[in-house]
């Protein structure tokens, strides 16, 4: 079995809430009543946009290229997220070339978490600039699983060009990109090409509204 070695790409704000004191009703009425309804009220509007983090989490399970194509992959993490109690909407970091993660994911400007809290990544741009700010390696219930991921997909979030395993169909022949998850910088999910028989685990991340612009 080769492994075709891909060169990486070279290539976070998290937002904070303020709590308002209320002292002396009296006192309130002026200097501080002033600050309160300006200040903090202009804090409030700006910087609590009211954004929920996105859960992301690796399968605890492996398997070869054949998923039944993206549709069978976006239902394993499904299940393993409703077996795990996680609510929400879970779809597998899958691309095939003619669909990538950033057409069919839903892009957000909030920030990007694993199940324990960790961030990932700020926002959808943080999270395809070329690197995450922690390896994905938590699976739904939390616990800790090593190795690589099946991707089909670059660090910007666009589509692996190459082979993809007959849009993740086959289990046999061919190749496609995988991701290591122990990585940070772009081999988190652009890494190497291994055989479609290879078994490997995936990556999911949860779906919601779009709040972040497209390209």
């Amino acid at each position: 079995m080769s492994y075709v070695q891909l060169s990486g790409l070279a290539l976070p704000v998290v937002m904070g809430a303020l709590l308002a004191c209320s002292n002396d009703p009296g006192s309130d009425s002026g200097t501080d009543a002033g600050m309160d309804s300006g200040t903090d009220a202009g804090a409030d509007s700006g910087m609590d946009s009211g954004v929920a983090e996105r859960r992301m989490f690796i399968t605890n399970t492996v398997q070869n290229a054949d998923f039944g194509g993206i549709a069978g992959a976006d239902e394993l993490c499904a299940a393993q997220a409703a077996d795990a109690n996680l609510e929400g909407d879970f779809k597998a970091w899958l691309s095939t070339r003619s669909s990538s993660v950033s057409d069919r994911l839903t892009r957000s400007n909030g920030p990007y978490v694993l199940v324990d809290g960790t961030t990932v990544a700020n926002d959808w741009d943080d999270l395809v600039n070329g690197s995450i700010l922690a390896s994905i390696n938590l699976d739904a219930n939390g616990e800790r699983r090593t190795g690589d991921v099946w991707t089909g997909t670059l660090a910007t979030g666009d589509s692996y060009p190459n082979d993809d395993c007959a849009a993740f169909t086959s289990g046999s022949g061919g190749t496609a990109l995988c991701g290591a998850s122990a990585s940070t910088d772009a081999k988190w999910t652009q890494n190497i090409t291994p055989a479609c028989s290879t078994r490997l685990r995936l990556y999911c991340i949860e779906q919601g509204p779009q709040t972040a612009k497209g390209d």
